[in-house]
């Protein structure tokens, strides 16, 4: 008997909405990640080993979603961590009831037409088993995961990747470097005051000319303060 048929099944929808899949995107997509969403529902099942007081095991069925793809390269921070995650998303709300992070000892392969099975990392030896509505949309799913998991989880890509990390620090740090005191200009334009007496002309600019207009005091008038702030300086040195 094959594995299929030995599932108890849930209820499937065949497929979503373009409306559907744009919210399971928008759910799990950041500007470090990218979502890859499957266009049909799936079943999930999981399986753990026999132990001495269950003997005997089969595939539980778990629930329902729409299983999807998300590959992040960890510029996001640790709300977004760096590797290949496999979400099961419940269509109506879009966020994720399920995730599994894939990892070389995962083993993702396609056991039936639709089913595919992987190990799960809780180091117990259980196994998580996606069983999708179309065989179709299976194949591509299968495709997509190979595909991205030679890419992001080969050994020999990690080397380059901490590469490209740490030059983009350094660069982020060149160009956002602390200026020291000696870079700093002087003020410009700057002139001190420290008293203002009766003759210090007060005014304003014209816009026009150019040229200082005293609004406050009167060409005829100069002489009498300019002798009155001198009599005024001479008393203080008395």
């Amino acid at each position: 008997m094959s594995i299929v048929t030995c599932l108890n099944e849930g209820s499937l929808n065949t497929r979503l909405t373009d409306k559907d899949l744009f919210k399971i995107r928008l759910s799990l997509s950041c500007l470090s990640n990218r979502v890859v969403v499957s266009s049909v529902m799936a079943n999930l099942y999981l399986w753990t080993p026999p132990t001495a007081d269950i003997p005997t095991s089969s595939w539980q069925f778990v629930k329902s979603g729409v299983p999807a793809l998300v590959m992040s390269t960890g510029e996001c921070g640790e709300r977004n961590p760096r590797g290949v995650f496999i979400y099961l998303v419940d269509p109506d709300s879009g966020f994720s009831s399920w995730k599994e992070k894939l990892t070389v000892n995962s083993n993702y392969i396609q056991q039936q037409s639709n089913f595919h099975t992987l190990k799960l990392s809780d180091d117990t030896g259980a196994m998580a088993g996606i069983r999708f509505s179309e065989e179709e949309a299976a194949n591509l799913f299968l495709k997509e995961v190979e595909n991205n998991s030679q890419e992001l989880l080969s050994p020999s890509s990690l080397p380059e990747l901490n590469k490209l990390e740490i030059a983009s620090n350094k660069e982020r740090a060149k160009k956002f470097r602390k200026l020291k005191k000696v870079e700093i200009s002087t003020p410009c334009l700057f002139s001190h005051v420290t008293s203002i007496t009766s003759s210090t002309p007060v005014g304003e600019l014209s816009p026009k000319s150019g040229e200082r207009k005293n609004s406050l005091v009167n060409d005829q008038e100069k002489p009498t303060q300019v002798r009155r702030s001198f009599s005024m300086k001479s008393r203080k040195k008395r």
